[in-house]
Protein backbone atom coordinates (compact mmCIF):
# COMPACT_ATOMS: atom_id res chain seq x y z
CA UNK A 1 0.00 0.00 0.00
CA UNK A 2 1.40 3.40 -1.02
CA UNK A 3 0.62 6.03 1.63
CA UNK A 4 0.05 9.42 0.00
CA UNK A 5 -0.20 12.99 1.27
CA UNK A 6 -1.77 15.63 -1.00
CA UNK A 7 -0.45 19.19 -0.57
CA UNK A 8 -2.29 21.86 -2.57
CA UNK A 9 -3.98 25.10 -1.55
CA UNK A 10 -7.05 24.45 -3.72
CA UNK A 11 -9.57 22.28 -1.87
CA UNK A 12 -11.48 21.36 -5.03
CA UNK A 13 -8.30 20.16 -6.70
CA UNK A 14 -7.34 18.11 -3.65
CA UNK A 15 -10.77 16.48 -3.74
CA UNK A 16 -10.36 15.65 -7.42
CA UNK A 17 -6.93 14.11 -6.88
CA UNK A 18 -8.23 12.13 -3.93
CA UNK A 19 -11.14 10.79 -5.99
CA UNK A 20 -8.77 9.75 -8.78
CA UNK A 21 -6.29 8.01 -6.51
CA UNK A 22 -8.98 6.17 -4.55
CA UNK A 23 -9.79 4.25 -7.73
CA UNK A 24 -6.51 2.36 -7.26
CA UNK A 25 -6.37 -0.32 -4.60
CA UNK A 26 -2.66 0.17 -3.86
CA UNK A 27 -3.09 3.86 -2.94
CA UNK A 28 -4.07 5.11 0.51
CA UNK A 29 -4.62 8.86 1.10
CA UNK A 30 -3.35 9.48 4.63
CA UNK A 31 -3.69 13.28 4.73
CA UNK A 32 -4.05 16.64 3.01
CA UNK A 33 -2.35 20.01 3.45
CA UNK A 34 -3.17 23.51 2.18
CA UNK A 35 0.32 25.01 2.47
CA UNK A 36 3.94 24.03 2.89
CA UNK A 37 4.06 24.45 6.64
CA UNK A 38 1.05 22.19 7.09
CA UNK A 39 2.56 19.66 4.69
CA UNK A 40 5.75 19.56 6.74
CA UNK A 41 3.77 19.00 9.94
CA UNK A 42 1.68 16.26 8.30
CA UNK A 43 4.80 14.52 7.02
CA UNK A 44 6.36 14.52 10.47
CA UNK A 45 3.17 13.10 11.98
CA UNK A 46 2.09 10.64 9.29
CA UNK A 47 5.33 9.62 7.52
CA UNK A 48 3.70 9.15 4.08
CA UNK A 49 5.54 7.31 1.31
CA UNK A 50 4.77 9.89 -1.37
CA UNK A 51 3.85 13.57 -1.09
CA UNK A 52 2.07 15.19 -4.04
CA UNK A 53 3.34 18.75 -3.75
CA UNK A 54 2.02 21.88 -5.43
CA UNK A 55 4.50 24.75 -5.79
CA UNK A 56 2.40 27.91 -5.55
CA UNK A 57 0.99 27.84 -2.02
CA UNK A 58 0.68 30.63 0.57
CA UNK A 59 3.25 30.99 3.32
CA UNK A 60 5.87 28.29 2.84
CA UNK A 61 5.66 27.36 -0.84
CA UNK A 62 6.17 23.91 -2.32
CA UNK A 63 9.85 24.40 -3.11
CA UNK A 64 10.75 25.37 0.44
CA UNK A 65 8.54 22.59 1.81
CA UNK A 66 10.20 20.03 -0.47
CA UNK A 67 13.62 21.06 0.80
CA UNK A 68 12.53 20.79 4.44
CA UNK A 69 10.68 17.50 3.95
CA UNK A 70 13.48 15.71 2.12
CA UNK A 71 15.88 16.83 4.84
CA UNK A 72 13.60 15.85 7.74
CA UNK A 73 12.26 12.65 6.18
CA UNK A 74 14.73 11.26 3.60
CA UNK A 75 12.61 8.16 3.01
CA UNK A 76 9.60 10.29 1.98
CA UNK A 77 9.38 10.85 -1.77
CA UNK A 78 8.17 14.23 -3.00
CA UNK A 79 6.41 14.35 -6.36
CA UNK A 80 5.82 17.88 -7.61
CA UNK A 81 2.37 18.33 -9.18
CA UNK A 82 2.08 21.80 -10.65
CA UNK A 83 1.07 23.99 -13.58
CA UNK A 84 4.56 25.52 -13.87
CA UNK A 85 6.80 24.15 -16.60
CA UNK A 86 9.56 26.79 -16.85
CA UNK A 87 13.12 26.28 -15.59
CA UNK A 88 12.70 28.74 -12.71
CA UNK A 89 10.51 26.10 -11.07
CA UNK A 90 11.63 22.77 -12.53
CA UNK A 91 15.33 23.04 -11.69
CA UNK A 92 14.91 24.41 -8.13
CA UNK A 93 12.37 21.67 -7.41
CA UNK A 94 14.79 18.96 -8.45
CA UNK A 95 17.64 20.62 -6.55
CA UNK A 96 15.40 20.78 -3.47
CA UNK A 97 15.14 16.99 -3.55
CA UNK A 98 11.95 16.25 -5.49
CA UNK A 99 11.90 12.73 -6.91
CA UNK A 100 9.57 13.67 -9.75
CA UNK A 101 7.81 16.48 -11.56
CA UNK A 102 4.35 16.19 -13.15
CA UNK A 103 2.26 18.89 -14.78
CA UNK A 104 -1.37 19.22 -13.73
CA UNK A 105 -2.45 19.04 -17.37
CA UNK A 106 -0.84 15.63 -17.76
CA UNK A 107 -3.10 12.59 -18.38
CA UNK A 108 -4.36 10.77 -15.29
CA UNK A 109 -2.31 7.67 -16.06
CA UNK A 110 0.90 9.75 -16.07
CA UNK A 111 0.28 10.78 -12.47
CA UNK A 112 -0.47 7.19 -11.47
CA UNK A 113 2.72 6.00 -13.18
CA UNK A 114 4.76 8.77 -11.55
CA UNK A 115 3.54 7.89 -8.04
CA UNK A 116 4.38 4.22 -8.44
CA UNK A 117 7.72 5.02 -10.03
CA UNK A 118 8.98 7.36 -7.30
CA UNK A 119 7.63 5.05 -4.59
CA UNK A 120 9.72 2.25 -6.08
CA UNK A 121 12.83 4.42 -5.69
CA UNK A 122 12.95 5.78 -9.21
CA UNK A 123 12.33 9.25 -10.57
CA UNK A 124 9.80 10.72 -12.96
CA UNK A 125 9.98 13.77 -15.20
CA UNK A 126 7.01 14.94 -17.23
CA UNK A 127 7.97 14.78 -20.93
CA UNK A 128 6.90 18.42 -21.34
CA UNK A 129 9.64 19.61 -18.99
CA UNK A 130 12.41 17.18 -19.98
CA UNK A 131 13.78 19.72 -22.47
CA UNK A 132 14.21 22.21 -19.63
CA UNK A 133 16.54 19.82 -17.82
CA UNK A 134 18.40 18.78 -20.97
CA UNK A 135 18.94 22.38 -22.04
CA UNK A 136 20.38 23.20 -18.63
CA UNK A 137 22.76 20.24 -18.85
CA UNK A 138 23.85 21.36 -22.32
CA UNK A 139 24.32 24.93 -21.12
CA UNK A 140 26.55 23.82 -18.27
CA UNK A 141 28.52 21.49 -20.55
CA UNK A 142 29.13 24.29 -23.05
CA UNK A 143 30.42 26.63 -20.38
CA UNK A 144 27.71 29.19 -21.08
CA UNK A 145 27.28 31.94 -18.47
CA UNK A 146 25.29 30.87 -15.44
CA UNK A 147 21.77 32.18 -14.97
CA UNK A 148 21.89 34.64 -12.01
CA UNK A 149 18.51 33.32 -10.83
CA UNK A 150 20.20 30.02 -10.01
CA UNK A 151 22.36 31.85 -7.46
CA UNK A 152 19.33 32.87 -5.39
CA UNK A 153 18.59 30.98 -2.21
CA UNK A 154 15.12 29.50 -1.68
CA UNK A 155 14.27 32.28 0.77
CA UNK A 156 15.43 34.94 -1.69
CA UNK A 157 13.17 33.43 -4.33
CA UNK A 158 10.23 33.53 -1.93
CA UNK A 159 10.91 37.19 -1.13
CA UNK A 160 11.29 37.97 -4.83
CA UNK A 161 7.88 36.53 -5.68
CA UNK A 162 6.08 38.18 -2.78
CA UNK A 163 7.57 41.60 -3.49
CA UNK A 164 6.78 41.23 -7.18
CA UNK A 165 3.17 40.53 -6.18
CA UNK A 166 3.10 43.98 -4.60
CA UNK A 167 3.29 42.95 -0.94
CA UNK A 168 4.81 45.33 1.61
CA UNK A 169 7.83 44.38 3.69
CA UNK A 170 5.52 43.82 6.65
CA UNK A 171 3.26 41.52 4.61
CA UNK A 172 6.26 39.56 3.36
CA UNK A 173 7.57 39.27 6.90
CA UNK A 174 4.20 38.04 8.17
CA UNK A 175 3.87 35.52 5.33
CA UNK A 176 7.33 34.02 5.83
CA UNK A 177 7.40 34.39 9.64
CA UNK A 178 10.57 36.49 9.56
CA UNK A 179 11.43 40.03 10.61
CA UNK A 180 11.25 43.11 8.38
CA UNK A 181 15.03 43.49 8.70
CA UNK A 182 15.45 39.97 7.37
CA UNK A 183 13.17 40.78 4.43
CA UNK A 184 15.27 43.84 3.67
CA UNK A 185 18.44 41.74 3.90
CA UNK A 186 17.11 39.16 1.42
CA UNK A 187 15.82 41.87 -0.90
CA UNK A 188 19.22 43.57 -1.01
CA UNK A 189 20.93 40.27 -1.77
CA UNK A 190 18.56 39.20 -4.53
CA UNK A 191 18.61 42.64 -6.16
CA UNK A 192 22.41 42.55 -6.19
CA UNK A 193 22.57 39.03 -7.60
CA UNK A 194 20.05 39.82 -10.35
CA UNK A 195 21.48 43.25 -11.16
CA UNK A 196 18.18 45.01 -10.43
CA UNK A 197 17.81 48.49 -8.95
CA UNK A 198 14.12 48.99 -8.08
CA UNK A 199 10.80 47.21 -7.56
CA UNK A 200 9.61 47.92 -11.11
CA UNK A 201 12.60 46.01 -12.50
CA UNK A 202 12.05 43.25 -9.96
CA UNK A 203 8.40 42.91 -10.99
CA UNK A 204 9.32 42.93 -14.67
CA UNK A 205 11.88 40.18 -14.04
CA UNK A 206 9.30 38.06 -12.21
CA UNK A 207 6.73 38.46 -15.00
CA UNK A 208 9.26 37.63 -17.74
CA UNK A 209 10.30 34.51 -15.87
CA UNK A 210 6.66 33.48 -15.32
CA UNK A 211 7.18 33.62 -11.55
CA UNK A 212 3.95 35.62 -11.24
CA UNK A 213 1.01 35.96 -13.60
Amino acid sequence: MIRILIADDHAILRAGIRALLQLHADFLIVGEAADGQEALAQVQALKPDVILMDIGMPGMDGLAATHEITRACPQCRVLILTQHENREYVLPALKAGAAGYVLKRAPDDSLIQAIRQVYAGGSYLDPRVSDVVMNDVRRQASGAPADPYDALTEREREVLVLLAQGKTYQEVANTLFISIKTVEFHRANLMRKLGLSNRAELTRFAVQRDLIS
